[in-house]
């Protein structure tokens, strides 16, 4: 027999949801002035900090859990802007590989005070014992939602 869940579950699965969208909104604040979105600022930080070579596009969209056409997008939108460049891969033409732009990096290394300002605003109302169980916590979840995802991606039949 299952368990019914606590309203809580509910309520916590709402509010992800929630606090999600509200990061977002915040975020897009934040990198407004800098032309940049929430988005464009996870798409640099996935292939920056998950990677230590230059990704393909769709190595980038199975870390962000989203489309190969939703990165390349984003991508076209980053090298615009000069915080990325698009390269086809030496070995197969079809694959296109993101790199990391100088701009990029001393754009990053600017904002670095303002971003540990803008970061440490929101989790002010927590205590820093609080901030350590919150994110024992969202590990937690993390891997049990990533068994869930990844079983749910290899049974997907389009």
């Amino acid at each position: 027999m299952e368990k019914i869940p606590r309203p809580e579950s509910f309520e916590i699965f709402g509010k992800i949801f929630f606090l999600s969208n509200r990061l977002e909104y915040l975020g897009d604040n934040d990198l407004r002035k800098d032309g940049l979105t929430t988005k464009q600022w996870q798409l640099i930080a996935v292939t920056g900090k998950y990677f230590t070579y230059p990704p393909s596009v769709s190595e980038v969209a199975e870390a962000l859990s989203t489309t190969h056409q939703n990165v390349k997008q984003i991508a076209l939108k980053l090298q615009d802007k000069g915080f990325i460049s698009i390269e086809k891969d030496e070995k197969d033409k079809r694959v296109l590989r993101l790199r990391l732009t100088e701009k990029n990096r001393k754009y990053w290394e600017s904002k670095t005070t303002e971003d540990i300002e803008f970061i440490n605003s929101l989790f002010s109302s927590l205590t820093e014992k609080e901030i350590q169980e919150l994110y024992a916590l969202l590990l937690k979840l993390e891997k049990n939602i990533d068994v869930k995802y990844n079983e749910t991606k290899k049974n997907f039949r389009p």
